[in-house]
């Protein structure tokens, strides 16, 4: 294993968050049965980590585990600068624009209710696929061969004003869900133990659509 697969190696291996050991500032500490376990030599990698000016670290034997062995004692040593390079980029999509799906087998039915009874904004539309902008957020209502819907809401709105809302939409031919077990008003409006209150449609194709006033 050259020096390059070794710097690999040892970035894909998370350092432990609590270590038994102090690791000096800059450096980061490896176990050495992890390396093991991704296939490495610790021999190998050793000599590797003290060309980069590491060092291997032993465990004391009061701060171990009860049934730890020899090799879960041991760690590498290694400064923070010669695994940068190699490790995968942090990723996160919180900052990204989300894009939510709803599926259809009949586009024709689908695209006036979104459009004209829900009121959303159509963006596009191809023979395949309508998009509309919900207050920043893209939705995508695709053709689909074959749908079985769930049994549970996959797409909610959160509203100002739930009981506005549902009689809004009650004019306009929504039929809201009654649901056995749980107590709703005249309006088909739940309130949950927290407080919220939740409504329930469906639209042409038995998808569960949600209103939610917190």
């Amino acid at each position: 294993m050259d020096g390059e697969a070794i710097r690999e190696l040892l970035a894909s291996i998370a350092a432990p968050s609590d270590l038994p050991i102090p690791v000096p500032p800059n450096m980061c500490a490896i176990p050495v049965a992890a390396v093991v376990d991704a296939g490495g030599d610790p021999a190998e990698v050793e000599t590797w980590v003290r060309s980069v000016l590491g060092w291997p670290k032993r465990v004391p034997p009061m701060f171990a585990a009860p049934d730890a062995s020899e090799l879960d004692l041991m760690y590498f040593i290694v400064p923070d600068r010669e695994l940068e390079g190699a490790r995968a980029p942090a990723v996160s999509l919180g900052g990204e624009d989300l894009i939510a799906f709803v599926p259809t087998t009949d586009m024709s039915r689908a695209r006036p209710f979104y459009e004209r009874t829900l009121g959303l904004v159509l963006e596009g539309d191809s023979p395949v696929a309508c998009a509309f902008r919900v207050n920043g957020v893209l939705l995508r209502v695709i053709v689909v061969e074959r749908l079985t819907p769930y049994p549970f809401t996959v797409l909610g709105w959160s509203v100002r004003d739930i009981v506005a809302t549902v009689a809004g939409l009650t004019a306009r031919g929504v039929a809201f869900e009654r649901i056995d077990g749980i107590e709703q008003d005249e309006l088909g409006i739940w309130r949950s133990p927290g407080g919220a209150r939740v409504a329930w449609f469906k639209d042409p194709d038995a998808n569960t659509l949600s209103l939610t006033q917190f």
